[in-house]
């Protein structure tokens, strides 16, 4: 099993709705749909900082199983705490005499159908809701 911590977040979302990753160079966004059956709908944007690389999958299984917060039905996030993905990624993915070193906290964000990892110095979390600036570009992959 493997060695980890549930990150509580501030904003429920829903389980069992897809999630949304956008990765560029440093920075990385998944979007969650929020909890509640409000109309429109609302999301959770957890923005990752200094990001090295990211990786998901769509399975049923997550890197993340059997690490769950100490309260039951708030919504969490997972960072693996004894991950060797820096180390594996600097090896896999970085030319031998670059000076980039292998760093970055190791995140695991699991939907009920899809899990995405995130390599990065960390997060923060907000709701967008309609009128937010990025709400119709958000709201597009979710329909």
């Amino acid at each position: 099993m493997p060695s980890g911590i549930a990150i509580t977040l501030k904003y429920q979302h829903d389980y069992i709705e897809d999630s949304v990753l956008i990765y560029s160079c440093g920075n990385c966004t998944v979007y969650l749909v929020a909890d509640g059956n409000v109309s429109p709908p609302s999301y959770v944007k957890l923005e990752f900082d200094r990001v090295q690389c990211v990786r998901s999958a769509r399975t049923d299984c997550s890197p993340a199983i059997g690490i769950y917060p100490e309260n039951p039905g708030v919504s969490f996030i997972v960072e693996l705490t004894e991950s060797k993905w820096p180390v594996e990624a600097r090896e896999l993915y970085v030319y031998a005499d670059s000076p980039i070193k292998p760093r970055g906290r190791h995140f695991v964000i699991t939907n009920h159908d899809i899990f995405h990892e995130v390599l990065a110095e960390s997060f923060s979390e907000s709701i967008l809701q309609k009128g937010s600036p990025e709400y119709d570009f958000v709201k597009q992959y979710f329909s």
